[in-house]
């Protein structure tokens, strides 16, 4: 196994840049159901930059689960569990999230409680206490975030993770740059810049490399980045395509597109031996892998019956089964971790994010018309996906029900083809 490390060269450099972004997403879709919580401004947050009873009310609502309510006109912000009144609180209220930051012996230290209130009892559910670094404010967060996601739903937080993404700014020296952030967009890291295009990140299932597609040698080549030393090692770089690289869930297989043998097939390469074996062997174009949560089955899009739809390849007996049936087309398949379905690009009316669950059923969870590459939250509960508005492409959080649509400030030039981390280890 070959390993480039840092490259430092014309057309491609690895980097570790930090921007240190503040939330970029804006509300575009209105939540018409959820249950009310209310974040309650945190006491001390004058203290620090980052305003952690924000943070908690965004990641609350982008699930679709939650409906939080205004907090900048409330009758009292209480501190302490018993200080918590039903009365102070927008009728139908069920969660109150109070907390309070203070000077601490390594930085700042946070208290935070989760109240629920019942007519005219208020009860304390749980809370906790830390001592958080000033540089860790946004990171902790987002823990608590997680916690109370998983406390009050039995499903297990994503508001900790990371997501990879294209960032193209034309018109600079390295136009082309690969960037992971957290899931929200905030602190942004700059992996690789590129004169030339990058392409279909995809992370690891231990979340520290990323499979990507570079042009820098003025051709196509699948590369996998470390991405706490910038290595980065050259996976394929065969003649013609080289294409859609996807990790399996055990870590040791990528599945791609190669047209080296003339038409693009599926692939599966062995990282670490560097076998290869083809999936597919059909006239039409098969393309787009995407592995089922278990590992024992491809997706994939063929034109093999006509118009483009998702088929399903059995890595145990190698049958092959289609998948979709709308008249429309339907790609970019990615299976839900959670085992509840597939999200897919269908092109009815432009391209629309949509979802069929496990019965068959078919629904749109966006509504513009020039959408792709959809990638799903390791909870399933959150899609992001890639859009253009006002002429530029940009990322939008829907949440996987359809109730809640965040898009994301682009900042600097566009954003496009993401995807999500797996868990981070904390």
């Amino acid at each position: 196994m070959k390993f480039l490390g840092k490259v430092i060269g014309a057309a491609c450099l690895c980097m570790g840049i930090n921007a240190h972004a503040e939330l970029n997403l804006e509300l575009t879709g209105g939540i018409d159901s959820g249950r009310k919580i209310t974040v309650v401004p945190f006491g001390g947050q004058n203290m620090v930059s980052v305003n952690m009873a924000k943070v908690v009310n965004d990641d609350l609502s982008r699930t679709g689960i939650f409906a939080p309510t205004s907090n900048t006109n409330l009758r009292s912000n209480p501190h302490r569990p018993q200080d918590v009144r039903t009365s102070d609180f927008e009728l139908g209220t069920e969660v109150v999230v109070i907390g309070d930051i203070t000077t601490g012996t390594r930085g700042f230290s946070v208290t935070y409680h989760v109240v629920a209130l019942n007519g005219t009892n208020a009860k304390h559910l749980f809370g906790n206490h830390a001592e958080v670094p000033a540089s860790q404010m946004r990171t902790y967060a987002h823990r608590i975030s997680d916690t109370i996601f998983e406390k009050l739903t039995e499903i297990k937080g994503a508001f900790s993770t990371k997501i990879a993404y294209i960032r193209t700014v034309f018109g600079s020296k390295y136009p082309y740059e690969l960037c992971i952030s957290d899931y929200d967009g905030a602190n942004e890291n700059r992996l690789v810049v590129s004169t030339q295009p990058l392409m279909s990140p995809n992370w690891s299932p231990d979340g520290k490399k990323l499979a990507y597609v570079s042009f820098e040698n003025r051709k196509s080549e699948i590369y996998v980045i470390d991405i706490a030393t910038k290595a980065r090692t050259k996976i394929t770089s065969f003649a013609g395509l080289n294409s859609n690289p996807k990790w399996s869930p055990d870590g040791r297989k990528l599945a791609m597109v190669l047209s080296k043998d003339g038409n693009p097939e599926i692939y599966v390469v062995d990282v670490n031996t560097r076998k290869l074996s083809r999936v597919t062997n059909n006239a039409a174009i098969d393309t787009e892998p995407s592995w089922s949560p278990s590992g024992d089955a491809l997706y994939f899009v063929s034109e093999r019956a006509g118009k483009a739809q998702v088929y399903k390849f059995s890595m145990l007996n190698g049958g092959v089964q289609k998948v979709t049936h709308q008249p429309a087309k339907n790609l970019s398949p990615v299976a839900m971790p959670d085992g509840s379905g597939l999200v897919v690009v269908n092109q009815n009316s432009g391209f629309t994010v949509s979802k069929q669950d496990n019965s068959g059923a078919f629904y749109a969870l966006s509504r513009t018309g020039l959408d792709e590459s959809p990638t799903v939250a390791p909870n399933s509960n959150m899609i992001m996906y890639s859009t253009v508005s006002g002429g530029r492409k940009g990322l939008v959080i829907v949440s996987s029900d359809g109730r809640s649509r965040w898009s994301m400030d682009r900042g600097r030039g566009e954003m496009s083809q993401p995807a999500w981390s797996p868990y981070q280890k904390k």
